[in-house]
């Protein structure tokens, strides 16, 4: 599709919107992961599990084990794949993970043991995975059974695991001296299975330093995630690592391939789409933190976590998390106002235009809210919600993921408020 406009210069700005899931205040997202643009998962904490098969829009809550806080999903085909995480027995944490071979519509309890917690899972094949906890543990038989493969007496915890075939592959560690307030934050990587691993980045700091998620894209390209120092990459299979992204609290990475990817973090989403050389922040929620993030393609992505009042959220892009804004002229209207989208009725991309006024000063910004509801007044999509200088603005509304019927999209600028009508047909 190609797009003509005779704007004078445009720009992007966050599109990402809310699922509403009914979750409970006290449920955490913790790892998405999608089979399709319709049938995905979330896990999370307080015994949070979910399907969905409508791209997000209605969610099945499963009760595997009352208490269970999951960290991650992992599914290695469309029918067989695996939950980490952990549940409290009454005393102790005890390690867990969860089975299914039907495409989750059935789940069995493969593997648990007391005093530990699995942060993260990956198989390579049907027998062979690993999961980061207390220890680097490796199956051979599906899952059942699990065997330690590196440092049994040590005090760090295994945060993060990612192996790109079944020989190679790296693992983050991280330690916290209370003592002395030292944390120690390790990238380890082994080339025969887990047999042996040696150190590739250590690092010691009075901060909380740790590496908290691992992706590579092929054998030498990979990407760590540090919660204080930034997004480090290597092109050299881990030998040397640099700091690619310099901004703190980094939790998930997802890439798509070597060139485009996201990392989570505190309130943000920020993307990549040349390697790392440089990366655009997309604001998703006040106060949230985002733990887990999944692509099915380079437009269609959910992530999610919870705010820092125990609130859980969720949220999908159709567009790779970008609105294009046109500015189609800088001259000042005589007044705010809101144009019928054209075309009307639309299947699947209609456009929006728009018209800021100056309430004072010429240059003087105005807070501009523009959102899309359904019928039941449930907001569906944030098309616009930033701070405009005046002028006369147009932006692209793609609904290629919502069901056919009427919708309503509304504007608020200063004391102007305006509603109006939108028709999709499928």
């Amino acid at each position: 599709m190609v797009i003509i406009s005779f704007s004078e210069h445009s720009f992007a700005q966050s599109a990402w919107f809310e699922l509403q899931s009914g979750y409970t205040s006290h449920e955490s997202v913790q790892d998405v992961y999608f089979f399709n643009a319709e049938t995905g998962f979330v896990v999370g904490s307080f015994s949070l599990f979910a399907k969905t098969t409508n791209g997000g829009l209605n969610w099945t809550k499963f009760i595997l084990r009352p208490g269970n806080h999951f960290s991650t999903i992992y599914f290695l085909n469309n029918n067989t794949g695996w939950i980490s995480g952990m549940y409290y027995n009454g005393s102790d944490n005890v390690e867990t993970v969860w089975r299914t071979t039907n495409a989750g519509l059935n789940w069995d309890s493969a593997y648990f043991e007391n005093y530990a917690s699995a942060y993260d899972i990956q198989f390579i094949n049907g027998n062979t995975g690993y999961i980061a906890g207390k220890y680097i543990k490796k199956s051979t038989n599906g899952g059942v059974n699990w065997f330690i493969v590196d440092e049994y007496s040590s005090m760090f915890m295994n945060k993060a695991i990612y192996f790109i075939n079944s020989m190679t592959g790296w693992a983050s560690k991280t330690y916290y001296n209370p003592s002395t307030y030292i944390n120690v934050s390790k990238i380890i990587k082994t080339t025969n299975g887990g047999q042996n691993w040696n150190d590739q980045i250590l690092d010691s700091n009075l901060s909380n330093n740790s590496f908290q998620d691992i992706v590579f894209v092929n054998d030498n390209t990979g990407y760590a995630a540090n919660i204080l120092y930034g997004v480090y990459k290597t092109t050299n299979g881990g030998q040397n690592w640099s700091i690619v992204n310099y901004l703190s609290s980094n939790y998930k990475l997802f890439f798509l391939n070597e060139n485009t990817g996201w990392v989570c973090s505190s309130d943000y989403i920020r993307k990549t789409t040349n390697a790392g050389i440089n990366w655009y922040s997309e604001f998703i929620y006040n106060g949230c933190f985002l733990n887990g993030i999944f692509f099915i393609n380079e437009l269609t992505g959910w992530t999610g976590g919870n705010t820092n009042i125990s609130q859980c959220k969720l949220f999908k892009t159709t567009n790779g998390g970008l609105t294009t804004i046109n500015n189609f002229s800088s001259e000042v209207p005589y007044v705010y106002e809101l144009e019928q989208n054209y075309p009307n009725p639309f299947n699947a991309v209609t456009r929006i235009k728009f018209k800021v006024t100056s309430e004072g000063v010429r240059s003087q910004k105005t807070g501009v809210s523009l959102k899309v509801y359904d019928l039941n007044g449930r907001e569906i999509r944030k098309l616009v919600n930033e701070e405009l200088n005046p002028g006369t603005y147009e932006v692209q509304f793609d609904a290629g993921d919502l069901p056919s019927g009427v919708y309503f999209y509304r504007m608020e600028a200063g004391k102007f408020i305006e509603t109006r009508k939108l028709i999709l047909l499928k």
